[in-house]
């Protein structure tokens, strides 16, 4: 996909919160903070669609904006170098460049 594009891409992955579930805004709020860059500010969900498949992939203009989003992904790996959230939600990710968190 990268290679077609001529673009970096980013792929992530996540468990979707069941929004029947008594926990759902707590999941919500854990994914909101392990992948910020998913939502607005105001919490509303930008990528509805990755929202609702739990995995997706985000094009990137440049190889810079592709490495600020890798590194905002909290997943297995724990908090990263811009992203102190260490809760229980993690998203993986991978990039077209190579990168992965797990």
């Amino acid at each position: 996909m990268a290679k077609g594009l001529g673009k970096p891409v980013l792929y992530i992955s996540f468990i979707t919160p069941d929004p029947f579930a008594a926990d759902c805004e707590a999941h919500m709020d854990g994914l909101r903070k392990a992948a910020p860059y998913l939502f607005d500010e105001d919490g509303t969900c930008k990528h509805i669609q990755i929202l609702s498949d739990g995995e997706g992939y985000l094009v990137c203009d440049d190889v810079a904006e592709l490495e600020r989003l890798y590194d905002m992904t909290v997943g297995d790996d724990g908090p990263t170098s811009s992203n102190p959230y260490d809760g229980d939600v993690r998203v993986n990710a991978v990039t077209s460049e190579g990168n992965e968190n797990t």
